[in-house]
């Protein structure tokens, strides 16, 4: 085919794609329904419901622990502490006739020796703690697992361990 002839369609196709998409928008009825929704929005309320199950937090004062103050004295900054307070510690309630029991599995001077046989111990699945104590001879480390608070539970951990970790010299213990 020819040039111009090429031309001329391709123009023709371009102007009759335009008129396809531009003439409904141009000749189209506005859209006939024109529903209004209306939304109901209740005012939020002034005051919680009685029944509603809030607790207000009581106020707190703000407890400041020192005060410090910076002053420029000779071109030297110098700051002073007034008023240092430490509060003190909460006092430790005890529970009384909670007890538990644990399975003593060893008892060392060396501490390195305590952490390794727990560590062991806690690798293989056992919960295990080294408990560190003073005597006159200097520090003692015992190895310990659970605690389980019935007596029952520790004599069977007891037996695993004699078993599974060929601890023979394991005894069970009232702990604390």
């Amino acid at each position: 085919m020819e040039q111009p002839l090429k031309q001329r369609l391709i123009g023709a196709i371009i102007l009759i794609s335009l008129v396809v998409i531009f003439l409904p928008m141009l000749i189209g009825q506005k859209p006939s329904n024109t529903d209004i929704i209306t939304i109901d929005i209740p005012e939020a309320p002034k005051e919680p419901a009685q029944d509603a199950n809030i607790l207000t937090l009581p106020e707190q004062k703000e407890d400041s622990l020192a005060t410090v103050s910076i002053s420029k004295e000779s071109g030297i900054k110098i700051a002073k502490v007034s008023k240092p307070s430490i509060p003190k510690p909460p006092k430790v309630k005890t529970v009384e006739g909670l007890s538990a029991w644990v399975v003593q599995v060893g008892s060392f001077s060396d501490s390195k020796n305590a952490n390794a046989l727990a560590s062991k111990l806690k690798a293989a699945g056992f919960t295990a703690f080294v408990e560190e104590s003073s005597s006159k001879k200097g520090n003692i480390f015992r190895v310990r697992v659970g605690p389980e608070l019935s007596k029952e539970k520790a004599e069977a951990i007891n037996s695993r361990l004699q078993k599974e970790q060929s601890l023979p010299n394991t005894i069970v213990v009232q702990y604390p």
